[in-house]
């Protein structure tokens, strides 16, 4: 339960805090210290006086969904699953997007052998928007529905919450390029530098670390540009030079193009990545002064895995 309670420690608290805001006017509101007292209890996982705290907070502010989570969220805790469905669902009710109450309604009819029910909120609340694959894969809450084909399916949809990049499959184009490379001349077949790529920002940019053997380096960093529905790679290296690319990947290709103006001179730039059957990259690199009448190779370099 450890990491399932800082998740809801965090989640639950702002949560607790935005259900206030929108509290009817009851006879008596809960005060201050109350709130506070009832939170110390939750984040010292006192779940006894925690949901006898969350209780009189519910009873006070009926309309609190915030305060109703974390109190079915208590009761859960210290075992009392079918109250704490009661509880939860009504947190539900009060607010339909509170995925956290739907995720542990989840749990809770899973502790209750109900998998049906289990299965119907575990999906409410993925759909709603719950993102922890994490949590789901570890919670003892759930242990009943691990390795079930439904199960399995729900955290993948809920990893697709967390990083919808990763699923993507526009985003996913460019994957070819990701690993660790030794760079040869395509034409001397001589090792002319060595490369890096990998996956950051929860798999949404392809991150190039490029060290030349002439001692140039630079970064470039690809993704998939939704506004502008192009790739987009932007390079700087450590000579202070920088790149803007726009392009599409087709036909086993990558092509990047752009153009850029230094001292009145226009230059366009054709860069393409050919995504070779045989594991390995091309990265091949045109410039024109001439309007694109006639092009110079910029960079061949030819990816091979280390």
């Amino acid at each position: 339960m450890m990491l399932k309670t800082r998740l809801m420690m965090t989640l639950m608290l702002g949560l607790l805090f935005a259900s206030q805001a929108a509290t009817t006017n009851a006879q008596q509101a809960a005060t201050p210290e109350m709130k506070t007292e009832a939170n110390n209890f939750f984040q010292h996982q006192d779940w006894t006086n925690a949901a006898k705290a969350y209780e009189a907070i519910s009873k006070l502010e009926p309309q609190n969904a915030g305060a109703w989570t974390r109190w079915g969220t208590a009761l859960l805790s210290t075992g009392k699953y079918e109250r704490a469905a009661e509880v939860l669902k009504h947190a539900v009710e009060l607010n339909p997007q509170q995925f956290i109450a739907m995720y542990n309604l989840a749990g809770a009819y899973a502790r209750l052998n109900e998998k049906a029910k289990a299965y119907e909120w575990l999906d409410k609340a993925v759909q709603a928007g719950f993102s922890n694959p994490q949590l789901m894969t570890t919670d003892e809450d759930l242990a009943s529905l691990r390795g079930e084909a439904r199960f399995k399916e729900l955290v993948s949809k809920a990893t697709a919450n967390a990083r919808p990049c990763s699923v993507e499959p526009l985003n996913r184009q460019f994957d070819f390029w990701v690993g660790e490379w030794n760079v040869l001349s395509t034409q001397g077949n001589q090792q002319i530098g060595t490369s890096s790529v990998q996956l950051i920002l929860g798999d949404c940019v392809v991150f190039e670390n490029w060290t030349g053997g002439g001692g140039l380096s630079g970064k470039s960093f690809n993704f998939y540009n939704t506004q502008k529905g192009k790739w987009q790679q932007t390079w700087v290296d450590d000579k202070g030079g920088s790149i803007e690319l726009l392009g599409e990947y087709k036909d086993g290709k990558m092509l990047y193009t752009g153009e850029q103006t230094l001292q009145n001179v226009k230059t366009l730039h054709r860069l393409t990545f050919f995504n070779l059957p045989d594991k390995r990259v091309r990265q091949f690199w045109e410039t024109s002064t001439d309007d694109g009448k006639t092009w110079t190779v910029a960079f061949d370099g030819t990816y091979v895995r280390k």
